[in-house]
């Protein structure tokens, strides 16, 4: 007879050893050194700029698509696998305990992603709202519990509209019930959103009774969570399960163009196309550019911008460094007639190259925000540790373990 019950505390116990293993890379103490002291000093940073906005400023508005956006996005982590698409559908009625601790915890993770979100709300709410600052974390829990709710509802459907209408509808709803709770507004409004909740829940509990789960769906999610969870391992250390996705990204060859074509450009042509399409580094950049950007806006003093500009570097230069572990197991490239050294060098002027492209993005932005000294000594700043975090730091520090 099924137990869901045992099936999950058996799954639960092999996900929770397969994340120790990796969290031990991915968490190791310089790294969290490095964190705390960006975390800390943009805390104070932010605190401070809090301090200096108008009494105009739209912090409803925000809080609601801040919020809206963490309510909606995020499902159920099943723990299902590609197998049990044939050995669990028959047993698919019994497995309800199952779904319920799955639920708890999704409900505890994702709770705890918005309580993150929450604390980091809370000095504009303090500001700039009357509302209890605990209500709305009540509120937030709810609307966060019921998302998950119509989301698993919504596994029972295969249609991609009927997916796409939910997400758009529910972001909605979130975002008018938060904007309602933060401004003075009648309660009319809120126990009409109200009604809509439940009205959708009602509707989506009928519809659903005779339906069964789309277990090719609940699988192709369980997936898609363990494949970002790798991804990310992957910049730290070797994933077997890892499985490489490449995009093609037509509209970038122009900069793979750009290398000349000789034989000492071999390994830096390979790790400029793998960069571009695989394993996520070109997002990873992206982003770490972006929120480089937002920290150079808040960070209120010069010194602390060129600070925040030189962490974000650094943090952009580690993560991309595990470029040089990608083709690790692929038996070709020892085959090149070419020196190691020529590896290692060609990835060093490849990062060098990227963090002067974001070193660049960095400085314009603070030219055009003060248009001073500063912009120019964070360049010289940006160029000088870029080439001595490249080529001396890391590159020893790979040769040391024994990676290089």
């Amino acid at each position: 007879m099924m137990d869901g019950k045992k099936l999950w505390n058996d799954r639960l116990y092999q996900e929770v050893r397969k994340m120790r293993r990796y969290l031990r890379y991915m968490l190791n103490d310089h790294l969290l050194f490095i964190l705390l002291i960006g975390i800390g000093l943009g805390a104070v940073a932010y605190h401070r700029w809090v301090q200096t906005l108008p009494p105009h400023f739209p912090y409803p508005i925000i809080a609601a698509l801040i919020f809206s956006f963490v309510l909606t996005f995020g499902s159920l982590r099943t723990l299902f696998q590609e197998a049990d698409i044939v050995f669990l559908l028959p047993s698919e009625t019994k497995l309800r305990p199952y779904i319920q601790r799955a639920f708890l915890l999704s409900f505890l993770l994702q709770g705890y992603g918005l309580l993150l979100v929450w604390l980091a709300i809370a000095p504009l709410h303090r500001k700039f709202s009357d509302v209890s600052l605990w209500l709305l974390f009540f509120v937030l829990l709810v609307l966060k519990g019921w998302n998950l709710f119509i989301s698993w509802k919504g596994n029972y459907f295969i249609e991609p509209l009927a997916h796409r209408l939910s997400m758009v509808a529910r972001f909605g709803v979130n975002a008018l019930f938060v904007y309602f709770l933060l401004v003075p507004v009648s309660v009319l409004f809120l126990l009409a959103l109200c009604a809509i909740i439940a009205g959708i829940t009602v509707y989506l509990v009928q519809a659903t009774k005779r339906k069964g789960w789309k277990w090719e769906r609940l699988i192709e999610q369980e997936t898609s969570a363990v494949r970002t969870f790798y991804r990310i391992a992957n910049l730290f250390t070797d994933v077997p399960q890892w499985k490489e996705e490449a995009k093609r990204r037509r509209w970038l060859d122009f900069l793979v163009s750009m290398i000349p074509y000789h034989p000492k450009n071999t390994f830096l042509y390979l790790y400029a196309r793998t960069f571009i399409r695989s394993g996520g580094y070109l997002g990873l950049y992206i982003r770490l550019i972006a929120i480089g950007l937002l920290f150079l806006y808040i960070v209120p003093s010069e010194y602390g911008k060129i600070a925040a500009s030189l962490f974000f570097l650094y943090i952009t230069g580690f993560q991309l460094f595990a470029l040089i572990d990608h083709h690790r197991t692929n038996l070709l490239i020892r085959l090149y007639p070419l020196p190691n050294d020529v590896r290692k060098q060609a990835l060093c002027r490849l990062l060098f190259f990227l963090l002067m492209v974001q070193n660049i993005v960095f400085s314009l932005f603070l030219f055009l925000l003060y248009a001073g000294w500063i912009w120019g000594a964070s360049w010289m700043a940006g160029a000088v540790f870029s080439y001595w975090l490249l080529f001396h730091y890391l590159s020893k520090r790979r040769k040391r373990e024994g990676k290089i």
